[in-house]
């Protein structure tokens, strides 16, 4: 028998797969890190900024940077039927959840919402079971599931901020928005990839960003002066990182494993918004946060090994 043709041509095939499952896992981590830093930067963002002027300076630079890159090489316009959902996801992703997020940060604290946006691979997987039809076995829901309780338990216990869930309107709005704008997103990258993905969603919107920083920067010229520089040092993070880069390493690695697996690490975000805030925001950490990260991080390796 030739070896080509049996079991064993099979081999490099699946060492090559598990290779690029397990890279695309570690963008998806790589961006959660990244993602991770978004809420306790935009807390200081907010001592010297507005959250209209922080979203739409969040678009606009992103959008900005976008278009050059498109133009230098010559990026084709994505298909009618992704660009629908470049302007959906987009709107989403550029707009809606940067001002929801600034907008909760006045009645969260920053490491709390960071608890609260781990619920996100709960809400991503509905919008990718619901919208495009990802089947998910029940060893993975059940992970998730138990995941988001964990979280839900932790925020009980741990959680300073008085929540009330019925009255913060922008907290739903945020999670919801960033459910649909990750797995809409994260189909699109399947057919043009993880990068011109938030690109062409950022260049959709770059009229409209642009136009709302011209409004609002009359009321922030003030704020551009050595005494606020953390806070525009931080403004800059969540322009080019939060808005833009990191989206490169989140849609890429959906592209490649799919939204509900790639959305699972984000459980993970919470505890290292908390690390985070830390030195940023001078935050105290207990024993209690470290003991709901071991169990959540053992929902998540469980469900990657069991994702299909």
């Amino acid at each position: 028998m030739n070896a080509s043709n049996g079991p064993l041509a099979q081999i490099p095939h699946t060492h090559a797969h598990g290779a690029q499952h397990t890279w695309a896992m570690a963008h998806a981590l790589l961006a959660v890190v990244l993602f991770s830093l978004t809420a306790p930067l935009t807390q200081i963002t907010l001592s010297a900024f507005s959250a209209e002027f922080i979203a739409f300076m969040r678009a606009a630079l992103a959008g900005l940077g976008s278009l050059m890159l498109a133009g230098y090489f010559e990026w084709q316009l994505p298909s009618k039927r992704n660009c629908v959902k470049l302007i959906i996801g987009g709107s989403a992703v550029t707009l809606i959840f940067p001002y929801t997020l600034s907008v909760s940060l006045a009645q969260y604290q920053a490491s709390d919402l960071g608890i609260l946006l781990a619920g996100l691979p709960l809400i991503t997987a509905l919008m990718a079971a619901l919208l495009f039809k990802e089947t998910l076995n029940k060893v993975f829901w059940s992970c998730i599931l138990t995941g988001t309780c964990l979280l839900l338990a932790f925020t009980i216990t741990q959680s300073s901020a008085s929540i009330k869930f019925s009255s913060h309107w922008p907290v739903f709005a945020m999670l919801l928005s960033a459910g649909v704008g990750y797995s809409v997103g994260g189909q699109v990258a399947k057919s043009i990839g993880g990068f011109k993905t938030i690109c062409w969603m950022t260049i959709f919107y770059l009229p409209l960003s642009l136009l709302g920083v011209g409004f609002e920067s009359a009321k922030h010229a003030h704020s551009f002066s050595d005494q606020h520089r953390d806070a525009i040092l931080a403004l800059l993070y969540l322009c080019f990182i939060s808005q833009w880069i990191g989206f490169h390493f989140w849609y890429g690695a959906m592209a490649k494993v799919g939204i509900a697996a790639a959305g699972q690490v984000q459980l993970l975000q919470p505890f290292f918004t908390l690390m985070f805030t830390v030195p940023l925001l001078g935050a105290v950490l207990n024993a209690g946060q470290f003991i709901f990260a071991g169990l959540i991080t053992i929902t998540v390796l469980v469900a990657m090994k069991y994702r299909n």
